[in-house]
């Protein structure tokens, strides 16, 4: 088995890819490569890296996935078989647990609030994945005080009851299923990415799919483990035995943010030790009491918080100060809202623009007030053709030309506010230039210039009570933020809560 340590930002996707193409030059079948990744979303740029770089197609690279992809593909499934919303909801109703109101993702599936937050299926699912008996499990979560034993065995029984009268799976089950009929493909090359991250569960499995494969690479970074609420086993990939390789340089991290984060991480004691060279710039570093004196008008920004209610509070800032930004979670402007109010001040100032330009500025406009009912798609006009507001006034159904905030009717008062505030402080740019976050949202991510809260919680992140790891998942958590920048890096004072301490 070979080990490969990936510190940030040193390529350790690249390295892999370079793997992969070694093999293929020896002769190796591209379905014969299997390149297995924590998340979708690793998986899918190793596979379109993959793709852009040897000139195949996906179809050649079968083998290019999350392990629940895996699983769902040897498992031959179908959509039809995997339980959905309206399953959960069923089970609730079946169960005649009062008190859920939605259902959101949960896993890389759906599972439906049965009044205790998502307690029950996260204690259940947390048993599966980390592979403890559910008493056990249920011990070692924080409800006790929320709701008994008896529940959450209850809708233990009747959930598995429910799947297994209705033959459908939830994500879990692909796996369990997978390692039970040991579905594993015969592989020449093995290549399993962000392993610090696997649970027990996923480490059965990949040490299944292991014993039919000729080579075997484990690539990851027990430093950047930070899902270990989650069910994550990083211990075991700390432990494991093989040839080790350690990716030595940083791409990323200048000389100061590199002495930083290594003070930071080095206070963990379990873990693999690492030395890595930093970039050959030094970066620099810079203290504030509080986020607001940081200046965001120039250049690109990751504005990073442990927790949600950080990222609220940054964006309700960032709003403040008239700044357009991306955040996944938040209130982010549509980028449509964005084209047409510069669509549509570029009419009033005499030019013109293309018909596809104007059917997304009359998208929000109101009927009979903005524009004549029958003209709202330019019925007729092909969408290269090029338009004048006159053009529009007097052939296309415009009724007049006022400022985009009194004629853009559908864009609501609290966006018309911030836009209003947006113009006004000329920063009306591209959207993408400044990204707010979660740490763990951010995992993966980098950029110039970064931001972060130093604010703490009281407790890691899931229902789980308080360990002795708690600290160093905390120390990872920090660690992974102080690594996401290339230039700057803009350290919070804690402001809302006791802060965590970084030096």
């Amino acid at each position: 088995m070979n080990i490969i340590l990936g510190p940030p930002g040193t390529g350790k996707t690249t390295r892999l890819l370079n793997l992969v193409e070694e093999h293929l030059a020896r002769g190796v079948s591209p379905e014969r490569i299997g390149y297995f990744s924590f998340t979708r979303k690793a998986a899918q740029e190793a596979a379109l890296r993959a793709v852009v770089r040897f000139g195949m197609s996906e179809k050649e690279l079968p083998y290019f996935r999350t392990l629940h992809s895996l699983a769902y593909q040897m498992l031959g499934v179908g959509r039809n078989s995997l339980m959905s919303q309206k399953d959960y909801l069923e089970v609730a109703a079946w169960l005649k647990i009062a008190g859920f109101i939605e259902v959101a993702s949960y896993n890389d599936g759906p599972f439906v609030d049965f009044g205790f937050g998502d307690r029950f299926l996260e204690i259940i699912n947390m048993s599966r994945i980390t592979q403890t008996p559910l008493r056990e499990t249920y011990n070692n979560s924080h409800v006790s005080t929320k709701t008994d034993w008896s529940r959450v065995d209850y809708v233990d029984r009747g959930l598995r009851q429910y799947k297994k009268e209705k033959h459908l799976y939830d994500y879990t089950d692909l796996i369990e299923l997978f390692i039970s009929r040991n579905l594993s493909p015969s592989l020449d090359v093995m290549f399993v990415d962000e392993a610090q991250d696997l649970s027990a569960l996923q480490w059965t499995m990949v040490e299944q799919i292991a014993r039919k494969a000729k080579n075997i690479y484990i690539a990851g970074d027990d430093d950047q483990a930070i899902y270990r609420w989650a069910g994550a086993d990083v211990n075991h990939f700390i432990n494991l035995q093989g040839n080790v390789e350690i990716l030595g340089q940083s791409y990323r991290i200048p000389a100061s943010h590199h002495i930083l984060s290594q003070n930071l991480i080095q206070r963990i004691t379990n873990r693999r030790p690492k030395i890595f060279l930093p970039r050959d710039e030094e970066g620099t570093v810079a203290w504030y009491r509080h986020s607001e004196e940081v200046d965001l008008t120039q250049g690109k920004w990751l504005l990073l918080a442990r927790t949600k209610k950080g990222t609220d509070q940054i964006e309700e800032e960032v709003r403040q100060r008239g700044l357009l930004y991306h955040y996944e979670n938040g209130r982010t402007i549509k980028s449509d809202i964005i084209a047409a109010v510069t669509t549509w001040e570029t009419l009033r100032a005499g030019k013109v623009v293309s018909c596809l330009q104007v059917k997304n500025v009359y998208r929000y406009m109101v009927l009979g007030e903005d524009v004549e009912r029958g003209h709202k798609t330019l019925p007729g006009v092909s969408e290269n053709t090029m338009l004048d507001i006159g053009a529009l006034q007097m052939s296309h159904g415009l009724l007049h030309t006022k400022p985009w905030d009194k004629t853009l009717g559908k864009i609501s008062e609290d966006d018309r506010r911030y836009l209003r505030s947006c113009l006004r402080s000329g920063t009306f740019d591209d959207q993408s230039r400044i990204t707010i976050s979660t740490i763990h949202g951010a995992k993966g991510s980098e950029c110039d210039n970064v931001m972060l809260l130093t604010d703490g919680v009281r407790r890691n992140q899931g229902q789980w009570k308080r360990s002795m790891y708690e600290e160093e998942d905390e120390m990872r958590v920090f660690y992974v933020g102080l690594t996401r920048g290339k230039n700057s890096l803009h350290l919070i004072h804690p402001m809302m809560s006791k802060g965590f301490n970084i030096v």
